[in-house]
């Protein structure tokens, strides 16, 4: 089953123009396959310099994972992050040799979006797509 969750907003990004930042997290775990990540910047972000990153906060599971690191953008896209998978003794799995092997992000814990370098009340909206 397919599902959306989102939006999720960075939160208004507070500081200088150029310098602003900001982040806000889910206050309940999102649970599935990360198969998309759309952003939407809004108010007026600077292309050159604004960064956002998407991630688990490892608050229900140790260790947070960067689902996705965008920099020096501000542009509305659809992203489709992928994790490089292993066997279970850590090495990388490949295809051929040497053509390596991606899968989507499973996660179980909450999210936060976070938004640098940007002007001061602007803001970043995620929405993850998910497989249960």
């Amino acid at each position: 089953m397919i599902s959306v969750k989102g939006p999720l907003n960075s939160g208004i990004a507070v500081g200088d123009n150029g310098v602003a930042t900001s982040s806000a997290s889910t206050t309940h775990p999102v649970i599935g396959k990360v198969l998309a990540v759309y952003l939407r910047y809004n108010d007026s972000p600077p292309a050159a310099t604004t960064d956002v990153s998407v991630a688990t906060t490892g608050t229900d599971i140790p260790g947070a994972i960067t689902l996705l690191s965008i920099a020096n953008s501000a542009t509305d896209a659809w992203y489709y992050p992928r994790n490089l998978t292993e066997t279970n003794d850590g090495t990388d799995i490949t295809y051929d040799g040497t053509r390596k092997v991606y899968e989507p992000y499973v996660i179980h814990d909450k999210v936060i979006v976070t938004i640098n370098q940007a002007n001061a009340g602007d803001s970043v909206d995620a929405w993850l797509i998910l497989e249960q």
